[in-house]
């Protein structure tokens, strides 16, 4: 017997396939690990892994303050 479920196709480069894979030990979400830059994931889960990506994502990201910038352009 066939067994269907609903599914998100989802594409990202492989850093942000593994942080996905490491949010997953948490949540059980991926359904197929397809390849090297995809991942089908339970459709219930996609606002959740935007939120928590956007979350990771920025806590790793760096910003230009403003008196470093004009430090920058002293240069």
């Amino acid at each position: 017997m066939v067994k269907a479920v609903r599914g998100v196709l989802i594409e990202c480069d492989t850093t942000v396939k593994q942080i996905v894979l490491n949010l997953n030990k948490r949540g059980k979400f991926i359904i197929e690990d397809l390849d090297d830059t995809h991942l089908f994931i339970e459709a219930s889960w996609v606002d959740q892994l935007k939120f928590e990506l956007d979350k990771i994502l920025d806590e790793n990201s760096y910003t230009v303050s403003a008196t470093e910038e004009k430090d920058i352009k002293k240069f």
